[in-house]
């Protein structure tokens, strides 16, 4: 019993010191989804017709970024797009922005120090903004996406209502956060510091590889992951392998690896993977 209280005290500890930013992250993301899903949809269809491709490949990213919707959402929109001829740069860049970032997601990384959250809306937005410059290198005359699986009728949108959208994103959230403070918890009881301590910090660069790696399984949800990055940071885990674990995640999710693979084929699908891991090394590395 005793053990199980103590337990207990500490995912509710954890759950106070994540709690004030999970809130502020799902009315910000529902407010976006409800007001302004509509408009960044439309704002994309208007992106990349004339003017150096650069603007509005930053613009795509831009937009990925503030997306609220999650992979199986974004997929949909990112092939009506490409019927309505909008360059395959311009959406390489809106769908890997929005992969990796959205406001409820960004919000919640101040949880782990400003300067952290920062850096990873920059390193975001740059991956974007890179995705769709080597894109537009080199798939010119080439095809990148496909969107024969997809219906020609994407214009049914029901009007959303902001606390409809707020206890759905509360309902998918909610049990990634639970299980991400229980694992926390669970890694403050049980787990010598000194462990992550010789894993991150005595050898720098195979701690980026090493947090790129474990990302992989245990990236289920954003969200959920701050509170485990907070602790081993904490016991000793660097700034820069904490943003390779934050930017290899999302990218090699299995559920958004399953909508991507929908939309790039297998090849294209693998070039994806080896872009988003190589950038996430190379992030953690620079930032050692």
């Amino acid at each position: 019993m005793y053990e199980i209280a103590r337990l207990l005290e500490g995912i509710w500890f954890q759950f106070k010191q994540i709690a004030p930013y999970w809130a502020s992250g799902l009315i910000a993301g529902s407010l976006v989804s409800v007001y302004l899903s509509g408009k960044i949809t439309d704002k994309m269809a208007k992106t990349g017709s004339g003017g150096f491709w650069l603007v509005p490949l930053c613009l795509a990213s831009v937009l990925g970024i503030i997306s609220p919707l999650c992979m199986y959402g974004t997929v949909p929109i990112i092939a009506a797009l490409g019927r309505k001829n909008v360059p395959q740069h311009i959406l390489a860049s809106f769908m890997v922005s929005s992969i990796l970032l959205n406001p409820n997601l960004f919000i919640m990384t101040f949880a782990l120090g400003t300067g952290i959250a920062l850096a990873r809306l920059a390193l975001c937005f740059t991956s974007g903004v890179l995705a769709g410059a080597l894109v537009y290198i080199f798939f010119r005359g080439r095809q990148l996406f496909r969107f024969d699986r997809f219906a020609d009728n994407q214009n049914e949108k029901p009007k959303k209502k902001i606390f409809s959208d707020l206890f759905k994103a509360f309902r998918i959230t909610f049990p990634y956060l639970l299980f991400g403070i229980t694992l926390t918890a669970l890694f403050d009881r049980y787990v010598p510091p000194d462990l992550i301590s010789s894993m991150f910090g005595a050898k720098r660069g195979l701690g980026v590889l090493f947090a790129t790696t474990l990302s992989i399984p245990l990236y289920a949800c954003g969200g959920g992951t701050i509170p485990l990055i907070n602790a081993w940071m904490q016991s000793g885990m660097g700034a820069g392998d904490a943003m390779a674990f934050m930017l290899a995640g999302p990218a090699v999710k299995i559920n958004n690896l399953s909508a991507v693979k929908m939309i790039l084929g297998v090849k294209n699908f693998l070039i994806y993977i080896a872009y988003s891991l190589i950038f996430a090394i190379l992030t953690g590395l620079l930032m050692i």
